[in-house]
């Protein structure tokens, strides 16, 4: 990839990092309709030169229907939706660009290889869907949450295994989507835990292999010089 091309979609990750928050800040806090209608125009052309990256990545891709299949998860994040539990999908779309930024480093086929081995960017979107999910379910089915800002903080302290006690589901079906979020959230963040862990582990080998090989060459060194003194003791 191109110094220039590089370049915009680093851009793109911080143009997509601030929307991200700008769209959390108009979902949490009262704004002004003119504020408001700002950061949806705003959201809106940014989808716009997403699908615009899209396209011309598809056009430029070898094998087409592969791009697509390879894609589909980051296409929802490119969808301009003003719903406040859905706005959270535009974090797939960062993932996404953040996975290009890097992959089109020099360093390209082991990040490559490390995404394809442990599948951490499909566990990042994983989890955010997941959240997602159980939000808007809590907030249906559970009259003691009765808004976004508590079923978010209801569902990621359930995830965390916090449970701090200040928010409990008054249905059966509260509590039950309550004990879903708590065995998925010990599920993801214990895979995310053992990648992280894996990535230490595979360094601090390599170091050692690396260490290894350094000794080897060492000891190769001196046994050639060793054997180039016993052939001069022999000539004499």
């Amino acid at each position: 990839m191109k110094k220039s091309e590089q370049a915009c979609y680093l851009f793109l990750i911080f143009a997509t990092l601030l929307d991200i928050l700008l769209l959390c800040y108009i979902t949490f806090y009262p704004v002004s309709q003119t504020f408001r209608f700002n950061v949806i125009i705003f959201d809106l052309i940014l989808c716009l030169v997403f699908w615009v990256e899209f396209i011309y990545r598809y056009l430029h891709s070898e094998d087409k229907k592969q791009y697509v299949e390879d894609n589909l998860l980051s296409m929802l994040g490119m969808l301009p939706v003003d719903f406040a539990f859905l706005r959270a999908l535009r974090l797939i779309k960062l993932f996404h660009l953040i996975k290009i930024y890097i992959l089109s480093k020099d360093d390209e086929d082991s990040v490559e290889n490390f995404l394809k081995r442990t599948y951490l960017d499909k566990i990042l979107v994983i989890a955010v869907i997941f959240i997602i999910a159980m939000t808007v379910l809590i907030t249906v089915v559970d009259t003691n949450i009765p808004d976004i800002h508590t079923a978010i903080w209801y569902i990621v302290v359930s995830m965390t295994g916090t449970g701090y006690g200040d928010i409990v589901p008054a249905t059966t079906t509260g509590r039950i989507i309550g004990m879903i979020a708590m065995v998925g959230g010990i599920l993801i963040f214990s895979t995310i835990t053992a990648v992280i862990s894996s990535i230490y582990v595979t360094r601090i080998n390599k170091d050692n292999h690396d260490d290894l090989d350094s000794k080897l060459k060492d000891l190769t060194c001196e046994m050639e010089k060793l054997n180039k003194k016993i052939d001069e003791l022999k000539k004499e």
